[in-house]
């Protein structure tokens, strides 16, 4: 692994989009060297909590890529490079360092291109993940917050950097042997699985896995909330959404049960609809329905959106948490990422 990881930094110098003799030459390090001394290492890799690591690569598709990359993730809570928290190889544009990294997906598909997601987004979802991962990552001074590509002025790359949880150096002077590469990937690995635990009960993973069931395409290991612990997220998150909203002076109406919005708020002549979400997640992202979507663009700008995120869920105990009151509150349909289609055969 030393070697290739030095071979790649060298045709960093050498980068062109096109398939030149070096570019071919980085991909089959990349993609087959890489990928293949990674795979001898998954059997010394903690599988908990996920006992699906699985390994794949990219130099780029069509076009190549200026950050190549090589990754060890869970099949099921990161079946793509653009989803979940992994733990990835990177080389920086100018081939002087490596960097064996705690990763996010940083892209996502916005109608049919791929685009790096807002850095401030990146940069807070990496700020929970280093929380959820700091009894593992605390334990080695040398770990870095944040890394370096020297991309020129590459979106992807910034994306990388902005998303980066954190990182171990490999200087091309300075890369050191195969035993302690080794011991690097299982430290990180380790520190991955905390943000795999802490990320367990994701309503958004949830949703994805129930879209894709529903298609018949079922993967992995199936939802990761059951049906008391989201009532009990739920619940929590509407009391405390209820109390926020009684403090400000509004009399305050639970709905959720029979109309397209959680809460009917009132003070005075103000009449507010408001929908509320619970999640153990940082609330960077959460799930509306059809009907939510359509209730918020009509009723606008008598509408709020509580968060309440950050949850503790123990075991179905829920409590804790952060409120974040957005008002008015109109979903921008920028911002929405359909999960699944009803097709008409």
């Amino acid at each position: 692994m030393r070697e290739a990881l030095a071979q790649v930094l060298e045709l960093q110098n050498s980068y062109s989009p096109n398939k030149t003799p070096a570019m071919r030459t980085r991909g089959h390090l990349v993609r087959r060297e890489m990928v293949t001394w990674l795979r001898s290492q998954l059997p010394a890799l903690p599988a908990f909590p996920a006992d699906d690591l699985a390994v794949d690569a990219s130099d780029g598709v069509g076009r190549l890529a200026e950050i190549p990359w090589a990754r060890v993730f869970s099949a099921s809570r990161s079946p793509s490079a653009t989803r979940g928290w992994y733990v990835v190889y990177l080389f920086d544009a100018a081939g002087e360092c490596a960097y064996l990294t705690l990763m996010q997906g940083t892209t996502d598909w916005v109608g049919d291109t791929v685009q790096t997601r807002p850095l401030p987004e990146l940069r807070a979802r990496a700020e929970w993940a280093r929380a959820a991962a700091k009894p593992a990552l605390g334990t080695r001074p040398d770990v870095l917050h944040q890394v370096d590509l020297l991309g020129r002025s590459s979106k992807r790359a910034q994306g990388y950097e902005a998303g980066t949880v954190a990182a171990l150096a490999y200087p091309r002077e300075a890369i050191p042997p195969d035993d302690v590469l080794a011991a690097d990937l299982v430290f990180l690995t380790k520190a991955l699985g905390l943000v795999y635990a802490t990320d367990a009960t994701s309503e958004v993973a949830d949703a994805l896995t129930a879209a894709e069931t529903t298609a018949g395409k079922r993967r992995g290991q199936g939802l990761r909330l059951n049906a008391g612990e989201r009532l009990a997220i739920e619940r929590h998150a509407v009391d405390l959404a209820t109390t926020h909203l009684t403090t400000q002076g509004f009399t305050v109406v639970d709905v959720g049960a029979t109309e397209s919005y959680d809460l009917d708020a009132r003070r005075g002549d103000e009449h507010l609809y408001v929908e509320v979400k619970g999640t153990t997640s940082p609330g960077l992202e959460v799930i509306l329905t059809h009907n939510e979507v359509r209730l918020n663009a009509a009723k606008h700008p008598n509408t709020m959106l509580i968060v309440v995120h950050s949850i503790t869920l123990d075991p179905t105990t829920a409590s804790g948490g952060t409120l974040r009151a957005i008002h008015p509150w109109l979903a921008d349909p920028a911002a929405l990422t359909p999960i699944s289609y009803r097709y008409r055969v």
